[in-house]
């Protein structure tokens, strides 16, 4: 996928290999997408497949081994460490886990208060005021929680402070990685709810990692589907639901649990194990369990193509409209 010149966000090529022994786990490979001002990306994908390396990758909390990232107009990589503390102040990230990712030794005021601390940018009474309009921003009577620790609190309010924290200055990019995951399902949508309203609010652009689908499509503009480490798919969410060309994309959908009980949606089961990441098969890395593979998935690894407006899909032998892989002689 081409890189966009008006793209917030423009991840080329990124490779993330962890070492284990002799043998390195390429847990992120090749993976390229933009992301433009004010919309939403989803990025879904099976436990393992590197949905949260990627986001961490792009903050730059998780050193890329390859490729490159381009916030607002700056690579990110290969910035020394002092500029690329600032260029991350434009840019922040929500974690799964609300109350790890709070320090248990300050109170919630101090919490949100900490980046103004650390760039010294607000003092006073006017370091206050923006503190306590953040956390009446996502939902929280200053009042009542400024004086709490962290323990004090229920997971869906650690989670609000952890938003207020993010947004106290001002970034133009959020990184949400599973941020409703660990929720009762009433406090999700409440959560849900609180996003799009601070994204209206403060004119946000959001990468929502998550493995619930129906969660994603509802958040989402567009949605990236992962597998292994490699991108299959992006298309608008309406018509990834609705119309999946890559074999996966058609499973996870297959997979997911349907309300509706006259649904005549076909079932797809997959058959094997899912490959190791320490030794990836060759080619496609869905080919050990696509129903749909051939010789030449096992050749050469599939390029993310553009088959329909805003709709990429990386394989050989994409599904029709009508759900079948399109077939050729190999």
């Amino acid at each position: 996928m081409s890189h966009s010149d008006d793209a917030l966000l423009s991840v080329q090529g990124l490779e993330v290999t962890f070492k284990k022994g002799r043998h390195g786990v390429q847990a992120v490979s090749g993976v390229s997408f933009d992301v433009f001002e004010g919309e939403t990306l989803g990025l879904v994908g099976e436990s393992g497949c590197g949905k949260t390396t990627t986001g961490r990758s792009i903050m730059q909390l998780v050193t890329p081994t390859g490729g490159r990232v381009v916030f607002d107009g700056q690579e990110l990589t290969g910035l020394r460490r002092k500029d690329l503390r600032r260029a991350r102040t434009g840019m922040q990230m929500v974690f799964q886990d609300p109350i790890s990712s709070l320090n248990p030794r300050r109170k919630v005021f101090d919490i949100v208060a900490e980046p103004l601390d650390i760039w010294g940018t607000q003092t006073g009474a006017q370091r206050t005021s923006t503190v306590r309009t953040m956390l009446d921003a996502v939902g929280l009577d200053p009042d009542a929680v400024s004086d709490r620790y962290a323990r004090e609190c229920s997971g869906g309010q650690c989670q609000r402070v952890s938003i207020a924290r993010s947004l106290v200055m001002r970034p133009k990019l959020l990184i949400c990685d599973e941020i409703v995951s660990a929720l009762d399902v009433s406090v999700q949508a409440q959560i849900l709810n609180l996003l799009e309203d601070l994204k209206a609010q403060y004119n946000l652009t959001v990468v929502f990692i998550a493995h619930d689908l129906a969660v994603v499509k509802n958040v989402s503009d567009r949605v990236a589907v992962m597998y292994l480490g490699r991108l299959c798919e992006v298309a608008p969410a309406d018509d990834l639901y609705s119309s999946p060309a890559h074999p996966y994309t058609a499973d996870l959908l297959s997979a997911a649990l349907d309300a509706s009980p006259i649904s005549t949606r076909e079932r797809i089961v997959l058959t094997g194990e899912p490959p190791s990441a320490i030794d990836p098969p060759s080619g496609c890395r869905f080919r050990t369990r696509c129903p749909s593979a051939q010789r030449a998935c096992a050749e050469g690894a599939p390029a993310l193509i553009e088959i329909a407006p805003r709709h990429s899909v990386a394989c050989h032998f994409p599904l029709t409209r009508s759900g079948e892989g399109t077939r050729s002689s190999t």
